[in-house]
């Protein structure tokens, strides 16, 4: 009886820390996605500052991009995990004067690490280079 006591107390063990395991790749692996999308964002915001004139709306947001062909798609709204800026039209959302776009974590489905109190920022400046800060918790 014993044994099957030590044999259970060891599975349940294991399983708290396979699903700990699994929640952190899960939100990893958003994570990554979001970069991805930042950097086109980015990418297209530098393309735009370049030639303005090739947009005839000549505003600067996510939708102006998409619609010039300097974005591919817009489903930056549609993102429950993270939100997304341009800093030249919303600089509240960037934490510096020197990035073209900027994302924030916003779901609490994150592993805490994206959600700290002074929260995670990935941003893309306009040479091109990114950077990350993680939240503080």
């Amino acid at each position: 009886m014993l044994e099957l006591l030590i044999a259970a107390t060891i599975i349940g063990i294991l399983a708290v820390l396979a699903t700990v395991s699994f929640r952190n790749s899960a939100g990893d692996t958003r994570v990554a996605g979001a970069k991805a999308k930042l950097n086109a964002l980015g990418g297209a915001v530098q393309r735009f500052k370049l030639d303005p004139q090739a947009c005839p709306e000549g505003y600067l947001s996510i939708n102006s991009l998409v619609s010039c062909g300097f974005l591919e798609v817009n489903n930056f709204n549609e993102d429950t995990y993270f939100s997304y800026a341009i800093c030249e039209t919303s600089p509240g959302s960037c934490p510096s004067s020197g990035y073209l776009a900027c994302m924030t974590g916003r779901s609490s489905k994150l592993p805490k690490r994206y959600l700290g109190s002074s929260g995670y920022s990935y941003c893309w400046d306009s040479t091109g280079v990114t950077h990350e800060r993680m939240g503080t918790n």
